[in-house]
This record gives C-alpha cells, structure tokens and sequence, in this order.
C-alpha cells in the first residue's frame, strides 16, 4: 500500500525539480550621431575579477569577440580551445579548470568592453557600415583596445571624435565557410566555421595596439600575416582590398550570358579587358584614398602610400582571386549590395567623374536606383537614422546595457515618485532594491508574512517566498536555448559574480552532468561540444579517472553512473560524464534576506500578509494603485496609491486580482519538490576529502544533489523509482512540520538519488524539511518583462535565482524611465507569446 502510494507521489512529481534554471532533464542597428552618454545608477567600484571578493581570477582573459558572422565565429572557436586544467592558487599539485571560456561572445545589448579585463582585445568582426556604432557602443576605457576586422577603409570608417584613441585593424585575405552538424541530443544544427586559407594568397595586413597578438593567432592557423609599421601602409592595402571587393562582385554577376553569374577565374581568363578598363576607371579613387591619413601618427605619411600601377593592382586581384578555392568561387551579390555605398560608393564619390564603364555596370547588375544611391555623399554610417543609443552603467555589477532613449512607451506616467512591487521572492526583492535606489518610494507587498526579521534580532529566520525556498538555486545556462537566452543566463551569472551586495554568497564549485552517450557526435576530450559551441565553458565526455579526482566525494563503483557504464547489460543505456566547471549554486534564502535587509536600510516598506484585491485604474484605464486586505481575514479592503505597479508574484503572477489575467499571461503548471538532508556518517570513516565538492546532475537517473556551505545536502529529482536493498540506506526525521506524506516521498527522492548517485554524505541522513512550489514557467519557457498596460510592468521567469539579481536592475530602471534596454526586448510581453 505505501509502495503504491509513493510511485503515485512520484509518478505526480515527475517534472524538472531545478528552480532558477530550464532544466537539461528537459529535451528539447543602432547608431548614435553624437557621443551616448552613460548613464550610472549610482557609484560603483570597477572589477573585471573573477568576482567580487577576488576569490577567483579575472574572466576572459583573451578578450571579447563581437559579431556572430563567419570569421566572429571562427575567431570565438579558435580562442576559446581546450579547456584544460591548470594549478590552482592554493596548490600547485592540484588542477583546476578554468571558471571561464578565454574570450566572451558579446552579446546583443551589452556593452563592448565590460566583460574582459582592460589591456585585452576586443576582436570586432563586423560590417563597415557599423563601425560607428561599435565604436559609440564600447566602454570609452576599452576602445583603445578594438580590433576590426573588416572590409573597411580607416581614413573613411576609423577617424573617430577621439584623435587620442588608435584601434587595431586587420585587411584580411582569408575566408571562413561553415559547415552544419546535427547534435544527435537535441537535433539543433551547429555551425561550425571552418578557415579558407591559401600560401598564395597575399598576407592578411595588421596594424596597431594589439597586431601582433592578432598576427600569432592567424599565423598560428595557418593564415599568411603581414605586421605593417606605420597607418599608411594598412591604409594602402585596405584600398587595393577596396579594389576586389568593389570590382570582382560586378564583373561576376554583369559579365555573364543571359545575366549568370561567373566565376573570378572566369572573368581573368575571358573578361580581362574589361577588368583592365575597370582598374583604369578606378585608380585614382584608389590612389585618392591609399595617400589618405588616417591617425594623428601618419601625418607626415600622407601622400606617401600608392595602390600601384594598373598592373600592380590587376597583379594584385588576380593574386587574391586564384588563391581562393583556385579561383572557382561567385562573390555574394546580397552582400555587395548591403555594403554598396562603402565599396563601389566610395569609389564613385572619391574620383567618380570619369567612370562610366564602372557605372554602366552598376546599372546592368544592380539597376539606376543601387546607382543613384551609391552616388548620394555620405558614407553608410551617415546615411543611417539616428536613434539615441545610450550605455548604462549597472550599480550592482559594473556591466554596462545598451538603452534605447528613443523607445518611450505609453505605459509610462511622467514621473515616478512611488511604486508598489507585488511579491517579495528573488526578483521582487531585487526590484524594489534597485527602484529605491533610483530614489523611488517603494512598498514591497506579499501574502507570506514573516518577510522580515526586527532589526534588533538580525539573525531570526524569514520567510524567504513559496518559490525561492524551493529552488535547487543552480547558478547555470546549461542546456539553454535558444543562444540568446542561454548568453541571457550567462550574464546572469557573470552579475552574482560580481553583485556588490550578493556576490559573497554563490558558490563557484562546477557541475558534473551525466548524459546518454552521444552517438554520432564528434566531441574531443576538453574540447566545446556542438551543443554548446565556443560560447560555453565545458569538457567532456571525462574519463572516469578524472571524474573520480574531480569528485571523490561520490561513490562511483555504486553509483547507478559507474553500473550504467560498465554492466552493459539488459537495457542499460551508456552513459558519459560532462564538467561545467563555471556554474556555482546559492542559497536562496541568504540571497533573499541580504537583499531585503539591504532594501529595509535603503527604505522599502515590506507588508507581509497582504492579499491583493484588484489593481485600481482610473477612468482613462491607467494603473493607480492597488486595493488590498490582510489575508488573515476580518479587514476592510485598503486603496494604496502608486505611479507604477509591478507585478513579480511568481506563479501567481497572471492571477487575474493582479491585473493581467492568463490570457495576457500563460503560465505552465510546474510543480516542483526539494528535499534537504544532513549526512550522519561517521567523521572518523569519511573524511572531508570525501564531501560533494560540486553539483551532480543525473539526467538518466532524473536526480540531482548539492552541497550547501553550512553541510545541507539538497536533493531534487524526476521520475524516481523507490525500492531495492533497505539496508543500503539509513534516515530518521526531524522535520516535524513535514506531512507524513512529504516525509515518505522526501526520503524516498533521497535514497533513489544516493544509490544512483551515491555521495557518501548520503548512505546515513537525517531528514530535515520537503519544500513544494509551482514553479513559474511562461508558456515559451522564456522570461516575461516589460510594460503591460499603463503603469503596470510585469516580471516572471522560470530562472529567477539565476537571472534575478540582472532582471532586477534592468527592469527597475526601465520602470523608472519608460524606455527599453535592448537586452530585453525578446522577451517583452504579447500576446502571441501568451498563445504558444
């Protein structure tokens, strides 16, 4: 009877028990004419650490890589290789893995320059005509450390408000392809770069601050590198590069019968003539623009630097083209007409007068008005609309967001002098936090009482919310997607590293994560796997030596890992072992109280046992407050004013009391169980060598454990399966509050995770408490933030532990100025988003 009762709970429970994360048991332009001003929240020390109590080594040691194109992604596989152990600090015996990738993959909204230490480069692998953009974009500090690499002319696109600032360029003369493979796991294809290099081709050009760092990455590929001493000579050889890609695409796609496009081979076999006439037309737009300075240092160049001669430069472009694929490749026709004003535009308005047969080409393959365009004066920078692109400074973290300024919405009062934040978990704390440090008054209302402690007895235990409590609090991006949402997650975390009021609590031990093997994925040991390409630290599929150092506090000859691997019989699947030596866990409970203490001392008001009525709008249907009740019962209902709302209620929050309802809000039903446990082996037989030092997620097995600083073993999991050998295992129970029913399904979660598992803190335990939650989880699986209706903002994700701390900041400012941060705008609300 208790069998039957306890596979039902399970049975009932067979969900992803991992709060803060989407669990891996689930299978599944800007542009600024003038200066963006940066706008800080408040004063901040600056840290580019490891994290804020300089306890790890500073992240991304190899820079940043911005751009999600073919040589972006080359560049980002090629720094971010192996991952493999080093010495640590403490003992040099011992290895380590690094708690970052070498370089970062900026994402979309973040500011270039804020996630890498000052000194390293920041490889900007994007179209000329964005340049600027990148340039206003960047951490002022760091732009001296950019890299372009990109077809661009410096004294056109480099010349920047800054004379003092030189940045690093690079005339390339390489390719990069990409290939697809499928990861067998999940069926997402991967691009995987692969580099077109020739020795016959003429040397990639590189020139400033960090050239010869980029010289040895090349060279070390493969690539033929030329290091240039002065600006001219880089301004030179991006002019005769101007050459090609101006000339090559044209004659490509105008030269053909019947309007085929034809091969460069084709066109210096058969077409050379009219190549020949070509050069000639353009020449002294090339040589107007390789005399050009284009730095405060190649002044007494100008003047000095030629393209050459006709026949230099037809030398040069035959050169170029035969080295590529033995000349048997079509350059893109989108793609010349996206950059048409800064290749053959600028040819045209340089020394334009006298080429009519370049014109007439224009005309037959692009038609009059590509041709007029190309004509009109200004660059592409200058012919983008302006929208005012601001940088800002995040107080808790240094990180630096791009914010829209132009982007005001309607939902917006004028000013924000008071707000009520409706739920007081890991992201409504946050909230009110940073909305009082904008100077907001804020009331912070939730139906739990006991939110927090009286000042004079600090130490008394809160109630930290119904969600929060129950997180396994796994500070991760693993399995995450899509890639934005997974670099999302990731900036999540680097913010808990960093937090100037949190960053003491995570825990940055790692995760271990076993997985069906793979089948027809190619993976090398240390290597990225395809699943996570360069953008995620990893290594695996381990060996089970060092899967035994790593963690020796698992018992791997019982663990159901080790029986999977090696009984290889009956139905067993094989297993492999995966490190993600980045990710850390928190408690949330710490988490939460630090940071409404730290809000109580800035002035949030918490009201713990207050129900929500309704949200009160006046009778232009704008939010003005919210009506409330003691949720004990017998009080009249209470109008409190407010600017703005915001609605940060977890699972409850499309409660239609709170304005938004499940139409305009879909939340899943995610139910979600914990267990928490402390080991009673004896200290004598176990030694402290032989304690959980990280996470250990069993996919296979749909458990996972942790082990919190203060000795709690937390324990989650899905689809269990209770039984075998009673003596193996060994608990009592403390957890007088718990049902009966928690206590049985919450030992059984454990006994079924210490024999697949089989940490040794777990063959004896006492049970100490079983959480239960509805975990929010938005029917898309990704976050809900923004404005819903005026003077009401929404926050609700299904990772708040680990996204918290950002989401909090982000949203508390947009509340208080109306406009949007970039970073955000995928997961605004909608309703198409609340009918998936």
């Amino acid at each position: 009877m208790w069998t039957a009762a306890i596979n039902a709970a399970l049975t009932a429970l067979s969900i992803h028990f991992v709060a803060g994360w989407i669990s891996p048991l689930s299978k599944g332009g800007l542009r600024s004419h003038r200066q963006p001003s940066l706008r800080p929240l408040s004063a901040a020390q600056p840290t580019n650490d490891g994290d804020s109590t300089g306890r790890y080594p500073p992240r991304y040691p190899g820079g940043e890589v911005l751009g999600s194109g073919k040589i972006g992604s080359y560049l980002l596989h090629r720094l971010n290789g192996p991952i493999l152990p080093l010495p640590s600090k403490e003992n040099a015996s011992e290895l380590q893995y690094p708690q970052s990738l070498n370089a970062a993959a900026v994402p979309r909204g973040v500011a270039s320059g804020c996630l890498s230490p000052k000194g390293t480069p920041i490889y900007a692998c994007v179209p000329s005509s964005s340049i600027r953009d990148v340039w206003d974009a960047t951490v002022p500090e760091r732009r001296e450390d950019l890299v372009f690499l990109c077809n661009c002319i410096p004294s056109e696109h480099l010349r920047f408000d800054d004379d003092d600032v030189e940045v690093t360029v690079a005339v390339l003369h390489f390719g990069v392809s990409q290939s697809h493979r499928g990861d067998n796991s999940n069926a997402v294809s991967i691009p995987v770069p692969k580099l077109n290099a020739s020795p016959e081709s003429p040397p990639t050009v590189v020139y400033g601050k960090h050239a010869d760092m980029l010289a040895s990455l090349l060279r070390s590929a493969g690539v033929l590198v030329h290091t240039a001493t002065s600006p001219s000579e880089v301004q030179a050889a991006a002019a005769r590069k101007l050459a090609w890609s101006s000339s090559l695409w044209v004659m490509v796609h105008g030269a053909g019968d019947e309007g085929r496009p034809v091969t460069v081979k084709d066109i210096h076999e058969t077409k050379s003539d009219e190549l020949r006439r070509l050069v000639e037309e353009v020449l002294p737009s090339l040589e107007a623009l390789a005399s050009k300075s284009w730095t405060k240092n190649d002044k007494d160049d100008v003047g000095q630097s030629s393209a050459g001669t006709v026949d230099d430069v037809l030398a040069y472009l035959e050169q170029y083209s035969m080295s590529i694929s033995n000349g048997d490749v079509i350059p893109s026709k989108d793609l010349a007409l996206r950059e048409i004003r800064d290749r053959n535009g600028l040819l045209l308005r340089t020394a334009g007068d006298d080429q009519s047969y370049h014109k007439e080409l224009l005309r037959r393959v692009a038609g009059e008005e590509v041709l007029a365009k190309c004509l009109e004066k200004g660059s592409n920078q200058e012919q983008h609309s302006t929208s005012a692109v601001e940088r800002v400074k995040c107080t808790s973290s240094n990180l630096e967001f791009l914010f829209q300024s132009n982007q005001s919405t309607s939902e917006r009062p004028t000013e924000v002098k008071k707000a009520i934040v409706v739920g007081a978990g890991m992201l409504g704390s946050n909230i009110a936090y940073h909305l009082t440090k904008r100077g907001v008054k804020v009331t912070v209302m939730d139906r739990r009482t006991n939110l927090l402690p009286p000042e004079n007895e600090q130490q008394r235990e809160i109630d930290p919310g119904t969600a929060t409590c129950s997180s396994f609090a796994w500070l991760n991006s693993n399995d995450k997607t899509p890639l934005q949402y997974k670099q999302f997650n990731q900036l999540g975390m680097e913010v808990w590293r960093r937090h100037n009021v949190l960053g003491s609590l995570p825990v940055w031990c790692g995760s271990m994560v076993r997985t069906a093997k793979q089948e027809g994925v190619e993976t090398d040991v240390g290597m990225p796997t395809l699943k996570h390409g360069p953008f995620y630290a990893h290594v695996g599929p381990l060996s089970s030596e060092e899967a035994r150092r790593l963690e020796p506090g698992i018992d791997w000859e019982s663990s159901g890992a080790s029986k999977a691997d090696t009984e290889g019989g009956g139905e067993r699947e094989e297993t492999e072992i995966h490190l993600y030596p980045e990710e850390g866990h928190v408690d949330p409970y710490e988490a939460v109280k630090k940071l409404r203490l730290s809000a109580r001392d800035n002035g949030v008001d918490f009201r713990g046992g207050v129900e929500i009525s309704c949200i009160v709008r006046d009778v232009d249907d704008r939010v003005i407050g919210v009506e409330c009740v003691n949720s004990q019962g017998g009080a009249e209902p209470t109008f409190v004013a407010a600017d703005i709302v915001v609605i940060a209620a977890g699972a409850n929050s499309s409660d239609p009391s709170l304005g938004i309802g499940s139409k305009r809000l879909k939340l899943l039903e995610q139910p979600g169980m914990l267990a928490f446990a402390r080991g009673l082996n004896d200290s004598e037989k176990f030694g402290e060598h032989q304690r959980l030092k990280g996470i250990f997620v069993d996919t296979i097995a749909q458990a996972h454990v942790l082990r919190r600083p203060d000795g709690t073993m937390v324990v989650g999991g899905g689809q269990l399966v209770v039984g075998g050998d009673d003596d193996a295992l060994s608990a009592s129970s403390s957890a007088e509050s718990q049902t009966d029913e928690d206590a049985l399904v919450g030992n059984a979660m454990i006994q079924s995770a210490a024999k697949g598992i089989a940490p040794f803190e777990l063959q004896q335990y006492e049970l100490t408490r079983v959480t239960r939650a509805n975990r929010p989880m938005p029917s898309d699986g990704l976050p809900v933030v923004g404005f819903v209706d005026e003077g009401l903002y929404v926050a609700v994700m299904h990772s708040a532990v680990t996204m918290g701390p950002l989401v909090g900041e982000l949203a508390a400012y947009e509340v208080v100025s109306g406009e949007g941060f970039q970073i955000l705008d995928r997961y605004r609300p909608s309703q198409s988003r609340a009918e998936c």
